[in-house]
């Protein structure tokens, strides 16, 4: 939650981000087992707080004349954004020759240990390959969505900030995203990659989203949506089990056959030990 120009986060976001996303992670409910982690606390979802570092640089993009092809939006989770700790996030604008770059980073206000830095730069337009298997969210499953979405966060906010989410959704829930980890872990439990944070330490690392500009339109309450297509790449996982395995998952996005968008998300485990 924003209070003048200081952010705070509490056990409350998390719960309304988890309820959004169907990621409930443990780190983010069980004290007991944040502290276990080395944690002094209890932490937001990194992705939660990521909104408002989208919704900034968005912002301040928006003050530019540019028309780039393509956006690119970049961002690196260094530490826990901790809940009931003030936060600032600042924006800072770099001239290239090539355009503008936004880098805003999330900091602690009081020891000003970063906690996401994160970039948005002009780039190319999406080109996506097309797929021969793919999902479908319909225009009234974006709509519902969307309706969940604003009771995280903000009342308005950037189109591609709310898809970006969705596609995070989509990719946390689906049974797709184990094909590949599932052979990995055979002991757990698990049907999608939310399952698996309930059972295996996983924090996020990076995300990366790359979208085409006009979704910097803001969205608001009563918006109109069309159908999405979506297909979910397979899963990469790098790494030796007794150490922890890095995942790179992804997913892209169609919309009446036009690229949309692109999302790539890092996760890390912790050591494994089956």
């Amino acid at each position: 939650m924003l209070a003048g120009d200081t952010l705070r986060y509490s056990l409350r976001d998390a719960e309304r981000w988890a309820a959004f996303s169907g990621d409930y992670n443990p780190i983010h409910f069980d004290a007991a087992g944040a502290q276990r982690l080395g944690l002094t606390g209890l932490c937001v979802h990194g992705m939660r707080a990521m909104l408002d570092v989208k919704s900034a640089l968005s912002d301040s993009w928006e003050k530019h004349p540019l028309t780039p092809e393509g956006l690119m939006f970049t961002s690196r989770l260094r530490e826990p954004v901790l809940c009931d700790a003030p936060y600032q996030l600042p924006v800072r604008e770099t001239l290239r020759d090539d355009g503008v770059q936004l880098s805003a980073s999330l900091r602690h206000a009081q020891t000003q240990q970063m906690s996401i830095s994160s970039k948005l730069t002009a780039t190319d337009a999406l080109v996506l390959s097309p797929v021969t298997q793919g999902e479908t969210l319909s225009a009234q499953e974006l709509a519902t969505l969307h309706t969940q979405f604003l009771a995280v966060g903000s009342p308005a906010v950037p189109a591609w900030s709310f898809l970006d989410a969705v596609l995070f959704r989509q990719l946390v829930n689906s049974p797709q995203t184990l094909q590949t980890v599932r052979s990995l872990l055979p002991s757990v439990q698990a049907t999608s990659l939310g399952d698996v944070f309930t059972r295996v330490q996983v924090v996020q690392t990076h995300h990366e989203t790359h979208f085409p500009p006009r979704l910097l339109t803001k969205t608001g309450q009563g918006q109109r949506f069309c159908a999405t297509d979506y297909a979910i790449r397979p899963t990469l996982v790098m790494g030796e089990k007794h150490r922890g395995l890095v995942l790179l998952a992804g997913i892209q996005a169609w919309q009446g056959g036009e690229p949309l968008m692109s999302v790539a998300v890092t996760l890390k485990t912790g050591p494994l030990t089956e």
